[in-house]
């Protein structure tokens, strides 16, 4: 990443609005942005699959859920926050990886500009390939400051995606099942 062209960039942003990036409060600005989107966007050109190359085997295929993970990404459409949480099911096919790995993915997708409705394709599709289990779902809460602080400025406005694989796919009562227990 590259620290300086950001912090030029934040520079002709505060130029931009009106901004003296030489007043006392904005003198490092530019730089602290710089720091911060390089964690903000630490996912981009990681691969998410990595955590979950390490597995462990199972004789029983039963369900394996995760549920209220906290997670914070940016929109890439205005590059404002979106924020709240991730919820994963699924029936593994003889493996399973550690809750703490699902995490690190989820960090890595997350950790790039984003669109939600994508968040939860990519990681169904990264559970789903990776462990070749037998179905995955993936469902993220989440509010966006693109949608409070702007535009339709709806403060309490809450987008719910899903994204499922294999077996929930065709069978709409394995996801009523997970659903429930979801809730």
């Amino acid at each position: 990443m590259e620290l300086k062209k950001i912090e030029k960039a934040f520079e002709m942003i505060l130029d931009g609005i009106g901004e003296d990036k030489n007043r006392e409060g904005l003198v490092d600005t530019p730089k602290r942005v710089a720091q911060s989107y390089e964690e903000f966007f630490s996912g981009v050109n990681k691969d998410p699959i990595e955590p979950l190359l390490k597995y462990f085997s199972v004789e029983n295929n039963d369900l394996v859920m995760e549920r209220n993970i906290d997670f914070y990404s940016m929109c890439e459409h205005h590059f404002l926050p979106f924020f709240g949480t991730i919820d994963i099911a699924y029936i593994p096919n003889g493996k399973i990886v550690g809750f703490g790995d699902i995490i690190k993915s989820i960090e890595i997708l997350t950790k790039r500009p984003q669109i939600q409705e994508r968040l939860g394709s990519e990681l169904a599709d990264v559970i789903y390939r990776t462990l070749n289990c037998q179905g995955v779902m993936v469902a993220i809460r989440a509010k966006h400051l693109c949608m409070t602080m702007r535009g339709v400025k709806k403060e309490n406005s809450q987008i719910i995606t899903t994204a499922y694989r294999g077996v929930f796919e065709d069978d709409a009562a394995r996801r009523i099942e997970i659903l429930t227990l979801l809730k």
